[in-house]
This record gives structure tokens, C-alpha cells and sequence, in this order.
């Protein structure tokens, strides 16, 4: 069976088992019992998992829940970019959406992606990971969305996503319109402002094919046992003298490897004070290893179309009437930010609110020293104002 075939058939698998997601409540596991959530012991968190095993041991996804003991006014999915989790690393609101949301009267659900269950030691072959599209992380999203939707008691949420967490936002809100009450897009987008139709993701796939490479090591060149260190030191004591001679101190270091990784002040800006580098490391430390390469090939392809006909989760963009919340930062270049601007405002909603974050750094958006102020806020206030009565 061709890879093409092979995934037409996956995806229709995907999306009849999403669609049959009230059945499989039942399969979902509590792992973690409501308790305080450390170092913020007004926040309940609790935790479930949900084994949808087709292929592999990794098919588990899972879906963590922050709230404190008022009642919720409005509920929220928020789905994690390249390498994040729903595990909350950052346990103070000022650098943590979820909780800053939280503690304002949102009942508050973030998603283990499968790539949060490989182990970052011990697997050298991820063929399995070739199978783990965009439309196979749409199906496990919307059975975390139902999963949310039940334990909340709201018939909608509202869904937020970073980075590539934006795309699959939209995703859901295009596939579930009726269930989804706004959009957060943090600093990511769905379409390109400037589509070619020229991308063939048929070729890239065949590279991926012959090469094998499957998935993405966040840890790159670097290697993962070098980058954990670096963040553990950085984490713990951001004045300790820096491993690189080159820098007086351990914080000072990462600031420079994080703000040059990319393009100057992309990923962060630590350098300019947007974000502090202790902070960094702590969110940094809690990545999973690992993310399917084949959803880098899909992404340019939605983003190069208004409606890709490989598959459906792009559909009903340019038709949709979910209001939406963006968020950019500039330090990722025009096209990022054109890219996230364009989704948005041709989304085909007629509510649509717009900020440019100058200055930000990717990474800042959600972390960074005035995302309380610049983002958290905004945010909550959007929130409470569509919440239904």
C-alpha cells in the first residue's frame, strides 16, 4: 500500500473514531488524582489518559485539568506547540497562562500529545512516526476536547493553541464549529499570506521515505543528555559560571544560544530582558524529545492552499465564524507574523482581534517578563466577555 493510500485510510480512521469520541469516554484513565499543584497549591490539577492504540505503545494521549475551587465561568483547551506538553513546568501565573486563567474563573485543560509518551532513551526506530499526522492529532484532539467538554459541564470551549498548537486550533474549530465558543492563536498561523500552490509534499515525502527520519530530536546537534544539562544549571542557579568560556555566567549562555537559534531575538529575546533565562530553562527542561516529521511536510502543504485536497482538516477555513484572539511576535520575521495575521483576519470570522507584540521573541509570547500584562490579560478579559451566561 503507498504512503499516500495508507494515510487517506488512516485519516478516514481517525476522524470515524473522533466522531464515535462520546463511546471512548469510557477508556479514559485517571492517572493523577485531584490534588494542590505544587508551588501553586490554590490550582487543583488532576490528570487522565486515554491508550488509543493502533500501532504502537506511544498511541496514549493525555489531558491535564487546572482550576481552583470557584466555579468556572468558561472552559479551555489549550493545545501545546513542537515539543510541549500539558505538564505545567512553570508554577507562577505571571509566566503561566493556565494558571493566570485559572485563578480568574477558567476551567483550564491542556493535552499530552502522543509524542509525550516516547521515552527519550531507548527508541532508534520511528517508523511508527510516519503514520502520526495532522489529521491522526486532530482525531486524539477531539477526544481530549469531549474528555474536556464532559468534566466541565460546557457544551463549548474555548480552544488556545502556540506555535504549531495554532494550526491544529484550527483544525479543531473548523472540524467541531459547533463546540468551539473562540480561538487563541499564540503566535503561530494555518495559511500562508502568499500561497504558491507550488509545494509537492509528494517529494518531500519520498526524501522522508528514503532517509527514514521520521522524527525530530528538539535537542539537535547538541545532543539531548548536553541540552538537559544546560537547562538544569541554567534552571537551578542562572549565576553559576557558564560551561562556555565565552559567557561570565550559565544564564547569560543560554540567553545567547537561545536568542541566535533561530534568527536574532526569534525564538527568545533574554538578551534585550523580553524574557528571563531561568524561566526558559525551566520550560525548556519539561519538552518531550521527539515530534513527527511528516506534520512539517502537511503544515507547508495546508499553508500553501486555501483548501488543501489532501486532506479535510482545512475545509471550512475561510468559512468559519469562530471569533478569534491573535497574538505575534516580530522577532520571528514578517512572513511569521503576516502568516498568523492573514489566518486569522481570512478565517472568514467576523470577530477577529489582532496584537503585535514588538520586540517578543517566539517563546516570549507565552513566557515572557510582559505576557501578563500583553497577553494573559487580553486574554483572560476576551475569554470572560464570550463566555456564555
Amino acid at each position: 500500500m503507498s504512503f499516500w493510500r495508507a494515510r487517506i485510510v488512516l485519516a478516514a480512521l481517525a476522524f470515524s473514531l473522533a466522531a464515535s469520541a462520546h463511546a471512548e469516554d469510557a477508556v479514559w484513565s485517571l492517572v493523577e488524582k485531584t490534588a494542590p499543584l505544587a508551588g501553586a497549591t490554590d490550582v487543583q490539577h488532576t490528570r487522565w489518559t486515554f491508550n488509543r492504540a493502533t500501532r504502537t505503545l506511544y498511541d496514549v494521549i493525555g489531558v491535564h485539568r487546572y482550576r481552583t475551587a470557584a466555579t468556572p465561568k468558561a472552559a479551555l483547551l489549550y493545545l501545546p506547540g513542537t515539543n510541549m506538553n500539558g505538564v505545567a513546568a512553570l508554577a507562577h501565573e505571571d509566566h503561566n497562562l493556565w494558571l493566570f486563567l485559572a485563578r480568574r474563573g477558567v476551567d483550564v485543560y491542556t493535552m499530552d500529545y502522543r509524542t509525550h509518551a516516547v521515552p527519550a532513551a531507548g527508541v532508534s526506530d520511528f517508523a511508527f512516526m510516519r503514520f502520526w499526522t495532522m489529521e491522526y492529532f486532530v482525531s486524539d484532539i477531539r477526544a481530549a476536547a469531549f474528555k474536556a467538554r464532559t468534566e466541565s459541564g460546557q457544551p463549548k470551549l474555548f480552544v488556545a493553541g502556540f506555535s504549531r498548537g495554532v494550526s491544529l486550533a484550527y483544525a479543531l474549530a473548523a472540524s467541531e464549529p459547533d463546540a468551539v465558543a473562540g480561538l487563541i492563536a499564540l503566535d503561530g498561523s494555518f495559511k500562508s499570506y502568499a500561497p504558491k500552490n507550488q509545494y509537492d509534499p509528494a517529494a518531500d515525502l519520498q526524501k522522508l521515505e528514503a532517509s527514514g527520519a521520521w522524527a525530530s530530536d528538539v535537542s539537535g546537534r547538541a545532543g539531548w543528555e548536553a541540552r538537559a544539562k544546560l537547562m538544569a544549571a541554567a534552571g537551578s542557579n542562572p549565576a553559576q559560571p557558564a560551561s562556555d568560556p565565552k559567557f561570565k555566567t550559565i544564564g547569560e549562555q543560554l540567553a545567547n544560544v537561545l536568542y541566535t537559534a533561530w534568527r536574532p531575538g526569534g525564538l527568545a529575546n533574554a538578551v534585550d530582558g523580553l524574557s528571563n533565562p531561568q524561566v526558559l530553562a525551566k520550560l525548556l527542561a519539561g519538552y518531550d524529545r521527539y515530534y513527527p516529521t511528516v506534520q512539517d511536510s502537511e503544515g507547508r502543504s495546508i499553508g500553501d492552499r486555501a483548501d488543501d485536497p489532501r486532506t479535510p482538516i482545512d475545509d471550512l477555513w475561510g468559512e468559519m465564524k469562530t471569533p478569534v484572539l491573535y497574538f505575534g511576535c516580530t522577532g520571528m520575521g514578517g512572513d511569521w507574523l503576516l502568516n498568523g495575521i492573514y489566518s486569522a483576519e481570512k478565517s472568514g470570522s467576523s470577530d477577529v482581534t489582532l496584537n503585535v507584540l514588538e520586540r517578543y521573541g517566539h517563546l516570549d509570547v507565552i513566557v515572557g517578563e510582559k505576557a501578563r500584562a500583553d497577553v494573559f490579560e487580553p486574554t483572560s478579559a476576551w475569554i470572560l466577555k464570550r463566555a456564555q451566561p
